[in-house]
């Protein structure tokens, strides 16, 4: 089949198909045009990111960036750009646009333990409802509970600790 000289043309101008980097659609006048990452200033910071920055992102739709505030809720906000692997996306690369995004562990919710609930804390993604059985225990056997202690008498396996540690007081 043969295609006409202003559609070869056309072919011709587009960058190909399958380009693997990530890029972001920014809307000029009536369309969408992708704009590579690296045209992008300042990269989007993830703990203060809303539905609309991050649907702008490609590979990022309604539905994902839903997903990513709502783990970003429940964990008290990221500390790496790789937390996002987490939730796998399956139609989203997360390596592929690690440069896109940035992350500020300043703005992370810090939670006191000792004022927490076992539901509270359970709610927690990183904590399976035997974690937070023991962190209980730990309280109830020392009257008192933090981060710190948790650490002292290693309540908790030496992994899972540095995994919670930066949403934890």
């Amino acid at each position: 089949a043969r295609i006409s000289q202003e559609r070869f043309d056309r072919r011709r101008i587009l960058p190909p198909a399958s380009s693997p980097s990530c890029s972001v659609r920014r809307i000029e006048k009536d369309s969408l045009r992708p704009v590579s990452h690296r045209e992008i200033s300042p990269p989007l910071e993830l703990n203060t990111a809303d539905s609309s920055a991050l649907v702008r992102i490609r590979g990022i739709g309604p539905y994902y960036a839903s997903k990513i505030i709502k783990y970003r809720q429940r964990l008290g906000g990221f500390y790496a750009v790789r937390q996002l692997k987490e939730l796998k996306m399956n139609h989203f690369n997360v390596d592929s646009c690690a440069g896109v995004f940035t992350v500020d562990p300043s703005k992370i919710v810090k939670y006191r333990l000792d004022t927490m609930s076992f539901k509270a804390i359970l709610r927690h993604p990183y904590l399976e409802y035997e974690d937070v059985q023991m962190i209980f225990n730990a309280k109830r056997k020392y009257d008192s509970l933090s981060f710190q202690l948790l650490e002292e008498k290693k309540v908790l396996p030496a992994y899972k600790l540095k995994k919670i540690k930066p949403y934890f007081q």
